[in-house]
């Protein structure tokens, strides 16, 4: 494992949140250091994600860093580089726990994040992947927050923009891990919702082509795509469609869906779906974007980048509710902060989030974004109903 006490400028920490940026409360609790970890994935082939989410969230750190201080002391982000891998990812958060002492960790993806589960609740750590499962619940991992909807909802949704068109539905996504994990509740949703799944086919992360499962799609007669996969696949299957002349809208899921698609995508890309997770880049109405847009950072325009920013932010404002209240820096701590979040909006680059005790979804809201003249504009925010597919709704007939 390459370990590095991260950033190459200093790190010190703070919050910054919904109007401007504010300096928080400062109160007599002082902390000689605070300390955050970081296990990234720089690395593997889902690092087109992992590179520009990680330093999301070491920019964001860094921009409320540089508007004052949690209690005027400053943060140390120690991040160790894991490459999607299981069992270095689970060795480097109990280094982080055991021998820098942080109540918190940012993490990664799906399969390593599952692994840490246990540790996290042993010791009692939040954890904050990359990652949106269902399993992110107050019985399975009750240490694990997130920004955002769950992949289940964003399917959910997907399926509600196919009923809302008309048409019938492919699937195509990488099994396994975050690919196939809202599978089942996209199908559960299409049933409610008299959607027809026509076919469904499996594709890897960096593919070269999709022309067999795009003729299936074809003959089967879809009209929308289902995309759970990266922006490498996503556009593979754009290039594809066009040349097999099929017109069928592909509705990305949230690493499929982002800027770099438009880009690699190009003229290809026009017309499609994606269920985005934060407002599109340059969006002036948040007021973290202007901080975002004024950064160095070259691929500032991903999603990822933006997630990580806001990802930074929520801890931040989780940290500043301690601060004020004299409450110590702590992993239960910073969960009891969490589950105070009401329509809270980092930074408004997430739809607003809604913590409790008895429901760590962060959102209901999916916004839905389509390509329009070579840029994602939104086209649809859609609210699902937490009192039927919210936690206390599906944990009794939920399964792991």
């Amino acid at each position: 494992m390459k370990e590095e006490e991260t950033m190459k400028k200093k790190m010190n920490v703070v919050v910054a949140l919904l109007a401007m940026a504010v300096v928080l409360g400062f109160t007599s609790v002082a902390q000689a250091e605070i300390s955050v970890g970081a296990i990234s994935n720089r690395t593997a082939p889902t690092s087109d994600a992992g590179i520009p989410h990680m330093d999301g969230v070491l920019y964001g750190w860094e921009w409320v860093n540089n508007n004052g201080g949690i209690c005027g002391e400053k943060v140390k982000v120690v991040e160790i580089e894991c490459g999607y891998d299981q069992p270095k990812t689970v060795a480097a958060f109990k280094k982080l726990v055991r021998s820098y002492k942080v109540p918190l960790v940012h993490g990664f993806g799906t399969p390593d994040s599952l692994a840490v589960v246990p540790f996290s609740t042993r010791t009692k750590t939040i954890y904050m992947p990359l990652s949106y499962l269902m399993e992110w619940n107050p019985e399975f991992a009750p240490y694990y927050f997130v920004t955002t909807s769950t992949y289940s909802h964003a399917g959910r949704s997907a399926v509600q923009l196919v009923k809302k068109e008309g048409g019938k539905l492919a699937l195509l996504y990488n099994p396994g891990g975050f690919g196939e994990n809202p599978i089942a509740d996209i199908k559960d949703e299409a049933k409610k919702q008299g959607v027809e799944i026509v076919a469904e086919e499996n594709i890897g992360y960096v593919p070269t082509d999709a022309v067999q499962q795009v003729l299936k799609f074809k003959k089967a007669g879809a009209t929308h795509i289902w995309m759970g996969n990266t922006n490498s696949a996503m556009t593979v299957l754009a290039k594809d469609l066009k040349r097999q002349g099929l017109d069928a809208k592909i509705i990305g899921n949230v690493y499929a869906a982002d800027e770099a698609f438009i880009e690699n995508a190009k003229a290809d890309a026009e017309g499609h779906y994606g269920m985005y997770t934060t407002v599109a880049y340059g969006d002036m109405s948040a007021p973290a974007m202007k901080a975002i847009m004024a950064s160095d950072y070259k691929h500032k325009n991903a999603t990822a980048f933006i997630r990580g920013w806001a990802q930074a932010l929520m801890v931040a404002e989780a940290m500043s509710r301690l601060c004020k209240a004299g409450k110590e820096i702590t992993g239960p701590n910073l969960k009891e902060a969490f589950e105070t979040f009401k329509d809270v909006s980092p930074g408004g680059l997430i739809p607003p989030i809604t913590i409790s005790k008895d429901d760590h979804y962060a959102s209901m809201v999916v916004p839905v974004y389509v390509v329009k003249d070579g840029k994602w504009t939104k086209f649809w925010d859609n609210t699902l109903d937490r009192s039927k597919v919210g936690w206390q709704a599906v944990k009794d007939t939920w399964k792991h």
